[in-house]
């Protein structure tokens, strides 16, 4: 291989996915895995070279063994759907008639159970682990922010519009006042029309808490921002020769003459 990366001019790298062993976490499990060997050896009156038969039960038990992060439900139960199997397990030694086992020792439940706490300990830890890790690359991102917003809180909502040279412009409208919260989105609600709308977080900024007074004044703007006009007639029209585009002047209906608009 080494030969065939300076043929090629290249560097091999192994990236695992999933190591949870680089914290040790795997070699505390292994002890508790060694504890219950060694207690089932002593209770079962088993050789100590037979150990690698009693992998099976340990496996088949801490399958069957209900779990706090599935709802309290056997991992068997969630991946296959089958129901939870009874607690009695068989033995198969070479030269030796099978026998039935079954965990009910006190000592070795004791075992199980704190190997069942270092496996939950562990997943736990690289779960931990992961959601850090995208936090903290959703902070580094240039356009990442932070969502902070709670219902009843008053925010702004970006609208765009369409300006000149094809580009579009966002304006910030409002305030709103956010009804709800989902994970992604907020259902904001006008303070004029009282129409709500859901919104992603991304078209969504911070204006003020709950404790915002809403005055007369503070209606009259966001009546305002949102008026919409209608046209009375076509008065002129114009050629724009840095756009390259025709113009027409606009008179609306309701306003005077001096207020028509190109």
């Amino acid at each position: 291989m080494a030969e065939l990366y300076k043929r090629l001019k290249c560097q091999q790298n192994f990236v695992v996915a999933y190591c949870p062993w680089i914290n040790g976490s795997v070699e505390r499990a292994n002890r508790d895995i060694l504890q219950v060997l060694r207690t089932m050896i002593l209770e079962y009156h088993i050789a100590h070279q037979d150990w690698m038969y009693l992998v099976s039960l340990i496996q088949a038990n801490m399958n069957h063994s209900p779990v706090a992060s599935s709802a309290s439900r056997v991992p068997l139960e969630v991946c296959t759907g089958l129901p939870r199997p009874s607690s009695a397990y068989a033995l198969y030694l070479p030269g030796q008639e099978s026998r039935n086992m079954s965990i009910t020792s006190t000592s070795i439940e004791s075992a199980l159970a704190q190997l069942r706490m270092s496996i939950e300990g562990m997943h736990r830890a690289v779960t931990d682990k992961r959601e850090k890790i995208t936090l903290l690359k959703q902070r580094k991102s240039r356009n990442a922010e932070e969502i902070n917003f709670s219902v009843g809180d008053y925010v702004l909502r970006s609208r765009v519009d369409e300006r000149r040279h094809n580009k579009l412009l966002v304006t910030w409208i409002g305030p709103y006042v956010i009804t709800r919260a989902e994970s992604h989105s907020f259902r904001v609600r006008h303070l004029v029309t009282g129409s709500e709308q859901d919104v992603h977080a991304y078209w969504l900024k911070f204006y003020a808490d709950n404790a915002l007074d809403v005055t007369d004044e503070l209606l009259e703007h966001v009546a305002a921002q949102e008026i919409v006009l209608k046209v009375n007639k076509l008065v002129d029209y114009r050629c724009n020769a840095e756009i390259q585009c025709y113009e027409l002047l606009v008179s609306w209906c309701g306003l005077e003459s001096i207020e028509n608009s190109w």
